[in-house]
């Protein structure tokens, strides 16, 4: 009795799936509703309705808030859901930088969510963000719970935020004393430093320009002393302007070493 019921429900599971096949190819479409009343009330019938919705990879996106932009009900024929179209819609919510909908036959909808990591606070015409690593702003994100992350400012930070950061990581010293980073006409950087002192880096070479910045600190204390800006946008020299305070002692270069 029980394997009879068995290949019963098999059958009627082949015949359901493939009667939706051909629905969704498109080649009932001829024949009005009543086909596709009569479709929908096989597949709830042999039980191909959406019981459960499960979730993976979320740790700032409310499934509640996937399910509305999902529009999945329980109860609802599981092949009525379009996964392109969920999936789509998904990866529109705040924090989502990818998902994937699945169907687990017979009523399982199961979506997996890959969230944006928080990387960087960017400041663009008075008001602050917080981004991703692509540069993308994550829109929801408190900007006061991700403060301690390095903050870029200006037109075209946040997409050369990433590409900064990782010539920064070649003078590791550095990236502590770095309160904020100013993009100068979407071309090049400014960085400022935590003792006031403003570092003009150029267009090209950024990476050999830290190197530079790193020794000259190294061996002089450079961002510690009486100055308002050093200019290495010259590869011949560094250029140093100091403080207007004239209580503040110059520093300036050797000479053989501003020709290194």
């Amino acid at each position: 009795m029980r394997h009879a019921y068995l290949r019963m429900y098999a059958a009627l599971a082949a015949l359901t799936i493939g009667i939706y096949a051909i629905w969704a190819a498109g080649l009932l479409g001829h024949t009005g509703n009543f086909v596709s009343r009569q479709t929908t009330a096989v597949m709830v019938a042999a039980g191909f309705t959406v019981q459960r919705v499960t979730f993976s990879g979320h740790m700032e996106t409310n499934p509640g808030e996937v399910m509305d932009a999902m529009a999945v009900e329980i109860g609802m024929p599981i092949f009525a859901v379009d996964l392109g179209e969920a999936r789509a819609r998904v990866e529109s919510l705040d924090w989502v930088e990818h998902a994937t909908v699945v169907r687990a036959l017979p009523g399982t909808i199961h979506v997996s969510i890959g969230e944006r990591e928080p990387y960087a606070v960017w400041q663009h015409q008075g008001a602050l963000y917080v981004i991703g690593e692509s540069g993308a702003v994550i829109r929801g994100a408190d900007v006061a719970a991700y403060s301690h992350l390095p903050h870029v400012v200006g037109e075209g930070a946040g997409r050369e935020a990433r590409a900064l950061h990782e010539a920064m990581e070649t003078v590791p010293e550095l990236i502590p004393r770095v309160r904020y980073a100013v993009r100068v006409s979407d071309r090049r950087w400014d960085l400022h430093f935590d003792s006031g002192v403003v570092v003009q880096l150029p267009e090209q070479d950024l990476g050999q320009a830290l190197v530079s910045l790193a020794h000259y600190e190294s061996d002089y204390r450079l961002l510690a002393r009486a100055i308002d800006e050093v200019d290495l946008r010259l590869d011949d020299r560094i250029v140093i302007r100091p403080r207007l305070d004239p209580d503040s002692p110059a520093f300036t270069l050797p000479a053989a070493e501003r020709e290194t």
